[in-house]
């Protein structure tokens, strides 16, 4: 019995990047979803099973982290990964209370 694979969404204002991170991602045989805006990826959430997703945070409109909290409510399982320019990016306690922490590699 195959596995079904898994559904992942890239949330990024950068098309390049997306694009970037979803050619690694279908290699590696997961179901990649797309989005340049909190709205549309929360769209997206609500229409599919998204296992993971990679979230940026400053985005035009719903920033990552609103777009997170809300997903979590849509999809409790679904986990995340904070992709950001922003060296000094804190989550926000609304954000630490889904179990988002800092952390630097």
């Amino acid at each position: 019995m195959t596995a079904e694979p898994r559904h992942f969404l890239i949330l990024d204002d950068e098309e390049s990047i997306r694009q970037s991170i979803a050619a690694y991602m279908e290699d590696e045989g997961y179901v990649v979803f797309q989005s340049a805006s909190g709205e549309e990826a929360l769209d997206i959430v609500r229409n599919h099973r998204i296992d993971e997703a990679v979230v940026d945070i400053r985005l035009p409109g719903m920033d990552g982290n609103t777009f997170m909290v809300e997903a979590r409510k849509i999809l409790p399982a679904i986990k995340f990964v904070v992709h950001t320019g922003s060296a000094d990016y804190t989550p926000p306690d609304a954000v630490r209370a889904l179990g988002i922490t800092r952390k630097r590699s």
